[in-house]
């Protein structure tokens, strides 16, 4: 659910750290971690990965990545001649990789999206309507994950929450990020601002880094260091705009969507770390299986809720493969978490349906909603990507 200003959205905008462009809270890449991919990848698969998903645009890409005979050449740090050298080999054994890698499913990561509860109006994924009990999507997505834990472990997997109450992971709340957020103000030369209007600023950018960049963080390092996962799905229900934000009507619209990491915009590839953080990504082949399990999941979300598929319109998504629904973006959970990500956008959930199914809450067998016989929202999402799962596996 998007409820952020458009006008806030400059407040996670580029840090500098020893001279180089780094993403807010980021560190400078470690490009030594590279070294284990020399000579295992080919020059053809390299450049067909990062055209047809991470990057569709040379001229995003073209500044930053330099292909020579056997070797591709990677722009370390902005502003410099200083590059990473890697070189690669004719054949790169893709898609024995990906078997590798679904025949080794076992620990799955399910990390329900935003915090919920308290810090819901924080983050700006609550609506309510009229007297009606508030939607936050953080607590849906907790108890979607809760279900799908169980679901997933009478399988026979290890299912691990990343989050498993409303509370955030990181230890850090708003008024740690004040000494950054100063700093930030005086960078960008805007301590002349109406007083005002400057507190907003700054409250603002307190709160982003807590909850849209430290806790993403720090889901990261849980997710690396303590679970391990072979997979880790990220579940959010998505929302439309309203046409009236003052007065709230529910909308027709209803869809589904999932996502894959990719699609790196040119400003997003100035960043050091989103570029490393990129190539770390493609040379460790996890796109192909990210799109298996995308594709499966999303056609058990077609079949389930009969709802179509949505369709991005700007440059900042990439469609992928011919399933509906499967696109690429570059988020920073599905960019930093360890491994295979899939990212969930399922239902509109201030859609007249979604709405009205969530207010109703959980409920035995199936209830007819614009003549469909439904689960329960919670229920029917669980049960979708459990079935995407285990055809994705081979698993019965």
């Amino acid at each position: 659910m998007v409820r952020i200003l458009a006008s806030f959205l400059i407040l996670l905008s580029i840090s500098e750290v020893g001279g180089e462009n780094i993403t807010s809270l980021g560190q400078t890449p470690d490009w030594s971690k590279l070294d284990a991919f020399q000579n295992k990848c080919s020059v053809e698969n390299f450049r067909s990965e990062l055209e047809g998903v991470y990057c569709p645009r040379k001229s995003w890409w073209s500044p930053w990545i330099k292909f020579e005979n056997n070797q591709i050449r990677i722009r370390k740090s902005a502003g410099t001649e200083d590059w990473y050298v890697l070189n690669c080999k004719p054949d790169s054994n893709q898609s024995r990789k990906m078997e590798n890698q679904l025949s080794n499913i076992k620990i799955i990561a399910l990390d329900p999206g935003h915090i919920g509860g308290d810090y819901a109006e924080m983050e700006g994924r609550n609506f309510q309507i009229g007297t009606d009990p508030f939607v936050r999507e953080g607590d849906l997505s907790l108890r979607v994950a809760k279900r799908l834990k169980s679901l997933l472990q009478g399988k026979g997997f290890e299912a691990i929450l990343v989050r498993n109450q409303l509370q955030p992971v990181t230890s850090a709340r708003p008024d740690d990020f004040e000494r950054s957020v100063q700093k930030w103000i005086i960078d960008r030369n805007l301590t002349n601002l109406p007083e005002k209007k400057l507190q907003e600023l700054k409250n603002k950018r307190r709160e982003l880094l807590f909850y849209r960049v430290s806790e993403i963080r720090a889901r990261a390092k849980l997710i690396a260091t303590e679970i391990q996962p072979d997979l880790t799905v990220c579940l959010h229900l998505n929302a439309a705009p309203w046409k009236d934000p003052d007065q709230k009507k529910l909308l027709d619209r209803n869809d589904y969507h999932v996502l894959v990491n990719g699609c790196f915009m040119g400003g997003e590839l100035a960043y050091d770390d989103q570029r490393f953080e990129m190539v770390f990504r493609l040379l460790n082949s996890w796109h192909q299986t990210e799109r298996h399990f995308a594709e499966r999941i999303n056609q058990c979300f077609s079949t389930e809720t009969g709802l179509p598929a949505f369709s991005y319109k700007g440059p900042n998504a990439l469609k992928i493969g011919d399933t509906p629904g499967v696109w690429a973006r570059n988020l920073l959970a599905n960019r930093i978490y360890p491994g295979p990500v899939i990212f969930m956008e399922p239902y509109i959930a201030n859609s007249k349906t979604e709405y009205q199914r969530i207010q109703i809450g959980d409920y035995q067998g199936r209830k007819n909603f614009d003549g469909t016989q439904r689960l329960a929202l919670v229920e029917e999402y669980a049960q979708c990507v459990l079935k995407g799962i285990m055809n994705s596996t081979g698993r019965k």
